[in-house]
């Protein structure tokens, strides 16, 4: 799906790696309505999340920032029939289209709709810990939060996945925005505490974005 400063390598990705369902053109007709294509992640990146379901063995896994739900319907078609995915959003429209468009799909079973602040829903989750896999791709400042409920609410072995940690180049001095200097700490902290500690063994991939993967140790 389509993000900023689109290339040629982008574009070979996403045509290669890309799926082709008509529910995703949906959701992409969703996004562009309100034109926060922007915010979305993109083809291969939503197949590089698959694959760490696949490969994790994943059941339990939380989403934060739902959007559309394009990362969503990604996930849940990777998780067992067993699997469920809780995924959290604040705006209730874009949770009310996000569930017309994927009850027609096979995995809407496995999808929970968590509406919301964030924190707020991740406190409410609480009793169904430990959970096998988060995916943070929400406002950025929380980050840090969301890691630290993390720490407490996955089990060991579980992956934390996190988009955006590349933070449009402020976390190594080269910003295409406007990016709050409070916010650079946070990622780059964020960043930090996941690459190699006690807790987690983790890499940056370096996608447009990049996203931040990283094995709880214990």
């Amino acid at each position: 799906m389509p993000r900023t400063h689109k290339n040629n390598r982008t574009d070979y990705l996403d045509q290669t790696f890309g799926l082709e369902e008509p529910l995703l053109q949906k959701i992409q007709q969703a996004v562009e309505s309100e034109a926060v294509q922007h915010m979305q992640i993109s083809a291969h990146e939503a197949r590089i999340l698959q694959f760490l379901v696949k490969i994790s063995k994943a059941k339990k896994i939380v989403e934060i920032g739902t959007l559309y739900a394009y990362s969503t319907f990604h996930i849940a078609k990777a998780l067992p029939e067993e699997g469920q995915i809780w995924t959290i959003d604040h705006n209730s429209h874009r949770h009310k289209v996000s569930q017309e468009i994927l009850n027609n799909s096979p995995s809407a079973k496995k999808i929970n709709w968590q509406c919301g602040p964030a924190l707020e829903q991740l406190k409410s989750l609480e009793p169904l810990a430990p959970f096998d896999m988060i995916f943070i791709d929400a406002d950025k400042e929380p980050y840090l939060k969301y890691l630290n409920w993390a720490e407490k609410n996955l089990k060991k072995g579980a992956l934390l996945v996190a988009d955006n940690t590349f933070l449009f180049g402020a976390v190594y001095g080269e910003s295409e925005r406007d990016t709050k200097p409070e916010t650079t700490k946070v990622m780059r902290e964020f960043n930090k505490r996941l690459a190699n500690s006690e807790l987690w063994r983790g890499a940056l991939i370096p996608t447009q974005e990049g996203m931040t993967v990283s094995i709880k140790q214990i």
